[in-house]
């Protein structure tokens, strides 16, 4: 197809998308290219399935008369498909929203030590978001994997909230009489949802009350498709993110029903990630009970702002979107929710396989919220569960190198852990010794697609995560994403520069802007701009600390596998009391450093420094681990103002790495003790 002609359609069909779910529409069959079935989806129309040349979608008439008049081919499946669902959800064999909170109420009175019932949010019409959670001692916490099951975010597909509510009322019947169901309950913590959407549940709608396809609005590579007007837009999106945010999933699957498949990540890239053998391997053993087919989900059709796309990508729990069938009659309903049943008993009781362990301080034995790396061989990070400290990384058969870290911490290191066929392995208590001076981006809150329909470009987000290391996330032309530098460990303002962004090498110097908050989706305060590595002052936005930041590329770059800002990393600077305490002792005003120049650098500094008396001086570099990495100055000075070089040599004249370090400068006079610390960029 003619590429003017595509963004024809987008045009014509802009319009009729924003007021599509106040008219009828219609299921349609539209003879499409592949590759500009994307197209389609950005305009505003709702893609609900796709094959090779065609696509189903819901147009309202101006869209349909649109396309028709441009010369594309196209069938009306179902004239008014509103009409064709109310059909079949008012036959009964479906739940209405008050019968669904009846099933569930009964199930926490009949099985209180099994389940709990929870609201953990309302919906834009004040509906409850209801969670059971199923486990042998539901009101503890434990060390145990979770997983999470949910249904019905889109309000007119149905058939997710039978299968949960089926499974859930399955296992806890089942309980004291199915070993494999007991085995599930008393080693794992399930969530079942049965429907994410309420609103849209209770009107027979796609989308929510607000007119948003739910899983388009998430905000991992969001680009506003579906009518979402920015990522995680709507109350009921951010009460999901919420919940995946308190809880640590390892597993997650989310039923639909516009095909027959076991749709796995990603959906807005053809770029596999790295846990995919083991994705497909647990999709097969879901399709083998099932009969659906197993496909990943953009070879069926891109999508971008999706749940599964979030979850994976945000905190490393596996994630799946299943599609089935909606049938009208009873007897097919149960034969769905039997053939899902089983798949589930086989996948969850999976969910713990792998590798699992402890995140502790290790002087008071505290847990910690801390990101796990497998690096060698690469997989998706994952997270420790932020009361409990507890790991659980789904992962197949072999041999890793882990890496564990969280602000505030040192990196620890675990080799060569073997991963067994069946169960996991434990690597007990990992702890973590204090170091303040280790502060970088957490975790990723949301990205922007930006771009990426170049395929080419396969960086990922967590590239951005951890230490500046030359591994970066290439934002694309006009590109954003949010980085949460942690909970307990925001950016502070220290005086001077209290933060860098870091690029990474892609040949270019490229331009960017920077904001930050203490809210992940509000009240965003500009830090400036810069090209390359550059430090930033939070002075300049009036807070004295902030959790969030946002990096956003400036639109000058367009194209290619690098396209956007590369960001390589963003290190806060905290400085570890090993270092120094800034400003102790008896002061002596006039010794100072008057100036380091520049303070970003990639062959030298210079120090200037002035004493009013004679002292004993030390000037040092120190990195951000509290390493002595040199001396500079050391021994007795006279008054008067003295200058010191730095080339960015270590003590025995190597050239050190790219990174954050601190020019420490001391004295000692007669009666006198005065130590500072400045901060300074090696950049390369």
């Amino acid at each position: 197809m003619n590429i003017m002609k595509i963004y024809l359609i987008i045009i014509l069909c802009t319009f009729a998308g924003i007021t599509q779910s106040l008219e009828a529409v219609s299921l349609t069959r539209i003879s499409l290219a592949r590759e500009d079935i994307a197209a389609l989806a950005r305009s505003g129309i709702t893609v609900m399935d796709a094959g090779d040349g065609w696509v189903h979608a819901l147009m309202s008439d101006e869209e349909i008369r649109s396309l028709q008049s441009e010369g594309f081919a196209l069938d009306i499946l179902i004239a008014d498909y509103q009409a064709y669902k109310d059909a079949i959800f008012t036959r009964g064999f479906y739940h209405t929203y008050e019968e669904l909170y009846a099933e569930l109420d009964s199930c926490a009175s009949q099985y209180p030590t099994l389940c709990r019932l929870d609201t953990i949010g309302y919906s834009i019409q004040n509906r409850a978001i209801w969670a059971m959670r199923v486990t042998d001692y539901p009101d503890s916490e434990e060390y145990e994997p979770e997983i999470r099951l949910a249904g019905n975010m889109h309000g007119d597909e149905h058939i997710g909230t039978e299968i949960t509510l089926y499974f859930l009322k399955y296992i806890l019947q089942n309980y004291t009489s199915n070993t494999i169901v007991q085995d599930i309950i008393d080693n794992h913590e399930l969530w079942i949802l049965p429907t994410l959407n309420p609103d849209g549940k209770v009107a027979n709608t796609r989308r929510n009350a607000n007119s948003v396809d739910l899983n388009r609005d998430y905000g991992y590579f969001w680009d506003g498709w579906g009518g979402s007007p920015a990522p995680v837009s709507q109350i009921e999106n951010k009460v999901i993110v919420e919940h995946l945010l308190q809880n640590n999933i390892s597993l997650e699957y989310n039923y639909h029903s516009a095909a027959q498949y076991v749709n796995y990540p990603w959906d807005y890239h053809d770029a596999d990630p790295p846990d995919s053998q083991h994705i497909i391997m647990l999709s097969d053993i879901y399709e083998d009970s099932t009969g659906l087919v197993a496909i990943n989900g953009y070879d069926w059709y891109q999508t971008t702002g999706g749940l599964q796309d979030h979850t994976i990508g945000t905190s490393g729990a596996l994630a799946w979107t299943i599609e089935t069938m909606e049938p009208p009659s009873s007897g097919q309903i149960d034969e769905i929710c039997y053939e899902n049943r089983d798949a589930l008993l086989e996948v969850c009781r999976r969910a713990g396989w792998g590798m699992q362990g402890m995140v502790k301080d290790s002087v008071t034995g505290e847990p910690l919220y801390a990101r796990i790396e497998c690096i060698q061989p690469e997989r998706i990070d994952v997270y420790s569960d932020p009361g409990l400290g507890d790991f659980h990384k789904l992962i197949e058969p072999g041999m890793y190198d882990v890496r564990i870290s969280t602000n505030g911490y040192a990196p620890a290191s675990i080799f060569d852990v073997s991963v067994p066929a069946t169960g996991s392995v434990d690597v007990g208590d990992v702890l973590l010794t204090e170091d303040t001076t280790y502060q970088y981006a957490f975790m990723v809150v949301l990205c922007r697609y930006a771009n990426h329909a170049e395929q080419d470009n396969t960086t990922q987000p967590r590239y951005a995560l951890g230490a500046q290391d030359d591994v970066f996330f290439s934002l694309g032309q006009s590109g954003y994403m949010v980085l949460d530098m942690g909970h307990d460990t925001p950016i502070h303002d220290v005086g001077g520069d209290d933060f860098t962004v870091f690029e990474g090498d892609d040949g270019l110097d490229e331009g960017y802007t920077v904001s930050v908050s203490n809210t992940w989706d509000a009240n965003w305060l500009s830090c400036g701009s810069a090209t390359g590595t550059a430090s930033f002052d939070l002075a300049t936005t009036g807070l004295t600390t902030a959790r969030y930041v946002r990096i956003t590329d400036d639109g000058t770059s367009s194209s290619g596998p690098y396209a956007g800002f590369d960001l390589d990393a963003i290190s806060g600077y905290y400085v570890s009391p090993g270092i120094v305490d800034e400003n102790v002792g008896t002061e002596m005003p006039s010794a100072k450093i008057l100036s380091i120049q520049p303070s970003l650098f990639n062959i030298k500094t210079t120090i200037h420094y002035e004493l009013t008396s004679q002292a004993n001086v030390e000037l040092t570099i120190f990195d951000v681990s509290g390493r002595l990495v040199t001396v500079l100055a050391r021994g007795i000075r006279e008054p008067g103002i003295h200058t010191a070089v730095w080339l960015a040599h270590d003590g025995q004249g190597r050239q050190i790495a790219p990174g954050v370090y601190f020019v420490r400068f001391s004295t000692r006079g007669k009666d006198m003790h005065h130590e500072s610390l400045e901060k300074v960029v090696v950049m390369r």
